[in-house]
């Protein structure tokens, strides 16, 4: 079971009232406890204030604050240590001894004292000359240990071993880092006067690196670059010297070797007979003998005569203004000596744009036009302008049993016969109608017993008195005058029943509804009901008619002036908001709730016992 919450009258240190005997008042601001005695501010009791301790957690312990008087938010904690191996105690001496400070003595005894041995300086700060030895003249102890960062602030240049704010005349262990200058930006200077050795890895940050001062210094790099090598401007170093000269001997280039201004010179040179130019006269260029491919990223410009002796590949497909084979005139194709054959391979031959033909053209085999064909004459055999003569064969539409589209009139002007099969579907049939289905006393007449209209049948008015079974009995009537239409047997509708009129009467002793969700309070939208789109100011719901001394309503409905559900027992109804004469009561065996707070039951039983869960009893603010 969920535990109910009981919450103590809370609010401000400033606002607490008097509080009564035993009723507790909790400052939001100080978060401090009290309890009323008599009623009488004044007298409230104290209990106890988060402000003065603080909780131990996983890695401190707890604390005593110390809380100051000025505005009672600051504080000096008294802790204990994280982990003790038992309970401490420490006794303060009884009275103070001018500038002393504490110290133990290992039991837990504290005393004033002035005297420090074998101190450990953390984050000394020395602002003189500091001469530390083994006696130890300035500090009263044998032994000195800097367990913190050591300041020294006498600002004394070196300019030797012997001079400097810090002069150490054995040697120097060092674990750490050493930085001299600034951590960031170093403006000191360091001068190694032996050799060096650096293991491990350098970095010199910033500036100019100088590897040596002199040609005659020699630079022996023993290890491998491990990343590129740039200069710091374009065009301006060389690689190697050609005028002592001073060369490199080989260059070994794993990937592609680019020059911005050409491999040899500006360009490729074989046998040079004109600046940039390749000239053959003393031998060819050949580009890929090995039958690989040879790829030209650019345009490549032709001037001359190019003969291609074996087969010329267009795979990317190629753009050529005119085609000339055996040219007798401009831009024409003169086949008297050879014949041009396109896509002899069974291909598909694509032309793109118009392709016009002037004279006659023959096709031997089938023309299939895939995508349609737009032809504004067809001519066979022509005997007239823009006429088909069949006189020497037949004109034959879709022999293959498709489909035969004539967007435009057709028009048959001598006698043709249609056969039964060719009349089977029409879209639509109107009789006496120009253009269609016409005879010259405007009547369609179907010589059959079953008239079946596969897709509409158009007819302006149909009368009937009634529409009776097959066997002849009456099922639906239509009433002259007002047109009432009156059902004499059952009534079954397998679609939607939409019934307009401002009232529906149901007089049946029993209701059978199948649906399980009824819904009530839509509005009439061009003959079809839809949620409301504005407040209509109405009430919605259920309306229950029963008698007790008079016949009353009892209502269980949606109140669009409070809008929440109420429940009724006696309600008045005008133009379809109810009035409330009294509210119901409502008796159920538990209670759920469903707010901001999520979905939580409120009121349960167990046995004979009944319990409120979820629930915050608020004593309220001060």
């Amino acid at each position: 079971m969920a535990t109910p919450v009981l919450q103590f009258k809370r609010g401000a240190f400033s606002n607490l009232p008097a509080l009564k005997a035993g009723e507790p008042g909790f400052t939001t601001d100080k978060f401090d406890l009290y309890v009323g005695l008599d009623n009488v501010l004044a007298n409230n009791k104290f209990v106890g204030s988060h402000r003065y301790w603080t909780r131990e957690t996983a890695s401190l312990g707890s604390g005593v604050n110390l809380v100051e008087s000025t505005s009672g938010t600051d504080f000096i904690t008294l802790a204990s240590p994280a982990s003790l191996s038992g309970i401490t105690t420490y006794t303060f001496p009884a009275t103070p001894t001018n500038g002393a400070f504490l110290k133990t003595n290992g039991s837990g005894t504290l005393e004033w004292s002035t005297q420090i041995d074998n101190p450990t300086f953390n984050n000394a700060n020395l602002t003189g000359i500091t001469t530390i030895g083994d006696t130890n003249l300035d500090v009263n102890a044998s032994a000195v240990d800097f367990a913190g960062i050591v300041t020294f602030s006498n600002t004394t240049q070196s300019t030797d071993k012997d001079t400097g704010a810090v002069v150490v005349e054995g040697g120097v262990g060092i674990e750490k880092n050493l930085s001299v200058g600034g951590a960031t930006t170093i403006t000191g200077n360091l001068f190694v006067g032996g050799t060096s050795e650096f293991i491990g890895v350098v970095t010199f940050r910033g500036g100019t690196i100088n590897l040596g001062d002199a040609d005659t210094d020699d630079i022996n790099v023993a290890g491998e670059f491990v990343s590129n090598l740039i200069p710091n401007v374009d065009n301006t170093f060389d690689i190697g010297q050609g005028t002592d000269p001073k060369r490199w001997r080989h260059a070994n280039f794993a990937g592609v070797g680019t020059f911005a201004t050409g491999a040899v010179a500006d360009a490729i040179q074989i046998g040079i007979s004109g600046a940039s130019e390749i000239d053959t006269s003393s031998g060819n260029l050949t580009l890929d003998s090995a039958a690989g491919t040879v790829i030209v990223d650019d345009q490549l410009s032709v001037t001359g005569v190019s003969t291609f002796t074996g087969v010329a590949d267009f795979n990317g497909g190629a753009t050529i203004d005119n085609i000339q084979i055996g040219i007798s005139d401009n831009n024409e194709i003169d086949t008297s000596t050879g014949n041009l054959t396109l896509d002899s391979a069974g291909g598909t031959v694509i032309v793109d744009d118009q392709l016009s033909v002037t004279g006659v053209s023959t096709f031997t085999g089938a023309i299939d036009a895939n995508g349609g064909a737009t032809i504004d004459n067809i001519q066979i055999g022509v005997s007239g302008d823009n006429e088909i003569d069949t006189s020497t064969g037949n004109l034959t539409l879709d022999s293959n049993g498709g489909t035969v589209t004539v967007d435009d009139n057709l028009n048959v002007t001598s006698g043709n016969t249609l056969s039964q099969a060719d009349l089977t579907q029409f879209d639509v049939l109107v009789a006496g109608a120009a253009g269609a289905v016409n005879d010259s006393g405007g009547n369609l007449t179907f010589n059959s017993n079953v008239l079946t209209v596969v897709n509409t049948i158009d007819v302006t008015t149909v009368e009937v008195t009634n529409v009776k079974a097959k066997d002849g009995t009456t099922s639906i009537t239509i009433t002259d005058g007002n047109g009432n239409v009156g059902i004499a047997s059952d009534l079954t509708v397998s679609g939607k029943l939409t019934v307009l009129g401002s009232q529906t009467e149901v007089n049946t002793e029993t209701l059978l509804v199948e649906d399980s969700l009824i819904e009530v309070g839509l509005i009439n939208s061009g003959g079809s009901l839809v949620p409301p789109t504005a407040d209509a100011n109405i009430d919605v719901g259920l309306i229950l008619h029963y008698f007790d001394t008079a016949a009353r309503k009892a209502a269980v409905y949606w109140d669009d002036s409070v809008t929440r559900v109420a429940i009724a027992s006696q309600v008045s109804e005008s133009s379809s908001v109810l009035t409330a004469a009294a509210y119901a009561a409502l008796e159920i065996g538990a209670l759920w709730v469903n707010d901001c707070a999520g979905q939580s039951q409120v009121i349960s039983c167990t046995g004979s016992e009944r319990f409120l869960e979820n629930i915050t009893i608020d004593a309220g603010s001060f």
